[in-house]
């Protein structure tokens, strides 16, 4: 076998006789090039194709050739590393787990990031301490197959680090504690990732993560948890198509989601106004994505299908309901700070002007500059800030960068 376009069709072909000797090929000769033409194409393959590839290079390993996966490791995969640290765990001795300890010590972070997927399924100790180091790294294939071997060994340092790390003043290292404890599974500590999530400069970042610990639904349900879920979920929605991957829709439940709140909302209930908050700007996020097409213009049939599905779900609920809603957000404003600034933030794209004497109390009775500024910011988007709002705020500022943002609004 010579052309290698032809070995990856057959490895990726229906015919199963020529699909395993093409399998058999790229394991027994280490062809690295073979693998790299195989990663390039994996996303653009059908899941059920991927799945063929995976069962045909399984059967292709044996005692012999099992060593020359590690070959591979220099090119990596989300993939394939799962297959190849399962393939290994099963050959593997005392020995290759000291080499991939070794490996995970000195390697790039590609062969790294393979050899902490191999701790996932041989979760020996003896890797723990460089799993530790490495589970907070830049690389986030890396942190993530560090973190889920941590998690196999119920690694109580690595657990309580990240704990810490939950409430460091840089945001950066919140959100690295946060994609720790995906990876590390189970024992999600919640209340504290709301906690970091309210308190942090890039919440939809947090918010994001969450979905992948326990499904927004569940969380939305519980009373426990519903003010919270519902501040995820706007968070969510802010960063959608942006920061967060309009993909994830259904990891995030979107859909789902936009379902219940919808018939929560219907009539006034204790939270009514965030709920509406949420509706609102999740109305014309998804406008927004079904009128241009370039924001989904790379995204699967599957993706844009449930896109559409979500925005028609809201767009045929009618005047009288989104009236309600909009009538609803006066009590976002009385709420807490994440509640007001969300409130405010749709003020201006949907002509509240019923709720100027609402934000002009909140001048009054404000001391948080943050708010302050965002409701002048309001005001002024619907043609209601005056010269006495500005200046009587202004007295009220000490930041020097938003007193020089205020004075400069009228």
């Amino acid at each position: 076998m010579e052309n290698i376009d032809l070995i990856l069709k057959n490895l990726t072909g229906k015919e199963e006789k020529k699909a395993l000797e093409a399998a058999r090929y790229m394991i027994d000769t280490s062809d690295v090039g073979l693998f790299q033409k195989l990663v390039d194409k994996s996303d653009y393959l059908f899941d059920f194709v991927r799945d063929n590839v995976i069962k045909r290079i399984k059967k292709s390993v044996n005692e012999k050739n099992f060593r020359n996966i590690v070959n591979f490791f220099e090119i990596y995969s989300p993939y394939y590393d799962d297959l190849f640290a399962e393939i290994l765990s099963k050959y593997a001795d005392e020995d290759f787990t000291d080499e991939m300890c070794d490996l995970l010590e000195k390697g790039t972070n590609q062969q790294k990031s393979y050899a902490a997927k191999y701790f996932c399924f041989i979760p020996d100790t003896i890797a723990a301490e460089i799993l530790v180091k490495l589970a907070f790294s830049e690389d986030d294939n890396l942190s993530y197959n560090c973190a889920e071997a941590l998690g196999q060994m119920q690694d109580d340092l690595s657990y309580n680090k990240a704990l810490n790390l939950l409430q460091s003043s840089d945001d950066f290292d919140k959100l690295k504690a946060v994609k720790f404890f995906c990876g590390y599974g189970e024992k999600y500590p919640l209340r504290e990732i709301f906690s970091a999530m309210k308190k942090s400069n890039m919440p939809e970042n947090i918010a994001g993560q969450i979905p992948y610990m326990q499904s927004l639904t569940e969380l939305l349900n519980s009373n426990d948890t519903k003010e919270e879920a519902i501040l995820t979920i706007n968070y969510i929605v802010s960063g959608l198509g942006e920061i967060l991957p309009l993909s994830d829709i259904f990891q995030f439940e979107l859909f789902e989601l936009a379902e219940c709140l919808v018939n929560t909302n219907k009539a006034d209930n204790f939270y009514s106004g965030k709920i509406a908050v949420v509706l609102l700007k999740m109305y014309s996020k998804f406008m927004l994505f079904t009128e241009n097409r370039e924001y989904a213009f790379d995204e699967t049939k599957e993706t844009k299908k449930e896109i559409n599905a979500v925005f028609n779900l809201l767009n045929n609920q009618g005047k009288e309901f989104w009236n309600l809603q909009k009538n609803y957000v006066r009590a976002a404003l009385k709420q807490d700070k994440e509640s007001i600034i969300a409130a405010l933030d749709l003020v201006g794209e949907f002509s509240l002007t019923d709720l100027v004497a609402d934000i002009k109390n909140i001048l009054d009775s404000c001391e948080d500059e943050i708010i302050l500024y965002e409701s002048l910011s309001a005001l002024k988007k619907i043609n209601s800030l005056s010269k006495d709002d500005v200046v009587n705020v202004s007295e009220k500022i000490h930041n020097p960068n938003i007193k020089a943002i205020i004075d400069v609004l009228l």
